[in-house]
């Protein structure tokens, strides 16, 4: 790139990846800078689930935000592999929303009649045993809320198409590049100080994930990133044979099945700070959670086992937008753990954003957060 860029993407994850490709095809000239390699972080370690209605038990703008980008992965997906020749294996697999007892049971019966124009249906017991039988049939349900339209994608595969197809849209991507502060001309920014130098740019998107509150400090004194580090844990199994096509959500584990023929079980969720190790208790909890959900589970061969960091907010919402009284500075952070789920709404609002459409998700605005930043 012989010029300056219209703009710098800092953080390679799904979610800066995402955004680096949106305003390439935008027509903005960008760079994406990334200290170690593209879904280094997170986005390595997610299982990939689409599942807002799973992820959201409430009205409001988390589900709202949630069912608008699930309905975007199709075409994103299709562009993606068209442009990357990278496959991010999506599958529009349902989900079974397991009810262990009576009271869940009547909560997702609720949601299910509820929300019937999205093709939510409510299968009582023995109507989950004939869509997954025998062995491969939840124990102690009593019912599911099935979720025909959610599903999974492979997130490491989504994170890299995302960037190999900003890459053919003339982006360009830089890993091993750590950004240790910002360029200011007055109180805009107008670059990023790294270890390549000083990189110039009209504006700058900081997609730090769960290291955000390190960057507070960049953009002023008072400046405030309240995002917080939380671990989860993962186990991959053999798939068992008998297992259903959706995935199985239920009470301490969900179940996924991935194209490769594991079964992704996740996640804990752990408040340990930066420590990524995975852990006996973590991983016997796993198990044990994934087998009482699903009896055939207790027999499949153990594959691995690995933890990331999800970035949590105060308000478990992310911060995507303009930073208050700092012109020329965006941020894209605090998915906790929907980033890859969210990964295709976010690009559009910040492409929406910078091209002058408007900032349209105001539950997101950083502004909610930010203390005097200069």
């Amino acid at each position: 790139m012989s010029r300056a860029p219209d703009a710098i993407v800092v953080g390679a994850g799904v979610v800066g990846s995402s955004i680096c490709w949106s305003l390439a095809r935008a027509g903005l000239a960008v760079r994406l800078l990334e200290r170690g390699e593209i879904a280094g972080e997170a986005s390595g370690a997610a299982a990939g689930m689409l599942a807002p209605i799973g992820e959201s038990e409430e009205e409001g703008p988390l589900r709202r935000a949630g069912l608008a980008s699930l309905a975007l992965f199709p075409g994103v997906v299709d562009a993606l592999r068209q442009r990357s020749r990278l496959d991010p294996e999506l599958e529009i697999s349902g989900c079974l929303h397991v009810a262990s007892h009576d009271s869940a049971a009547e909560a997702l019966a609720a949601r299910a009649r509820a929300h019937a124009a999205l093709g939510l249906a409510w299968l009582d017991a023995a109507e989950l045993t004939r869509v997954a039988p025998g062995r491969a049939a939840p124990v102690r349900a009593r019912g599911a809320l099935f979720s025909p339209h959610e599903g999974h994608v492979k997130s490491p595969l989504l994170a890299r198409a995302f960037a190999a197809a900003a890459e053919t849209l003339g982006a360009e991507v830089r890993t091993g590049v750590a950004v240790h502060g910002l360029l200011r001309d007055g109180t805009r920014v107008c670059g990023v100080e790294s270890s390549a130098g000083a990189l110039p740019s009209g504006l700058v998107v900081l997609c730090p994930g769960s290291f955000a509150a390190e960057c507070a400090g960049w953009i002023g004194p008072e400046a405030r990133l309240p995002v917080e580090p939380v671990r989860g844990q993962i186990v991959a199994l053999e798939l068992p044979p008998a297992m259903p096509r959706p995935i199985v959500w239920g009470e301490g584990a969900y179940l996924v099945p991935k194209r490769d023929g594991s079964l992704v079980v996740g996640a804990t969720v752990e408040r340990v700070g930066f420590d990524r190790r995975v852990t006996a208790g973590g991983v016997a909890t796993l198990l044990r959670a994934a087998e009482a959900l699903l009896p055939a589970a207790g027999d499949a061969r153990f594959l691995a086992a690995w933890a990331g960091l999800r970035p949590d907010t105060p308000d478990h919402l992310p911060l995507v937008g303009p930073w208050p009284g700092v012109p020329g500075l965006v941020v894209a952070t605090g998915h906790y753990r929907n980033g890859v789920l969210l990964a295709p709404l976010t690009a559009r609002l910040v492409a929406d954003g910078v091209l002058g459409k408007g900032w349209n998700e105001p539950a997101f605005d950083p502004a909610r957060f930010a203390a005097r930043s200069v």
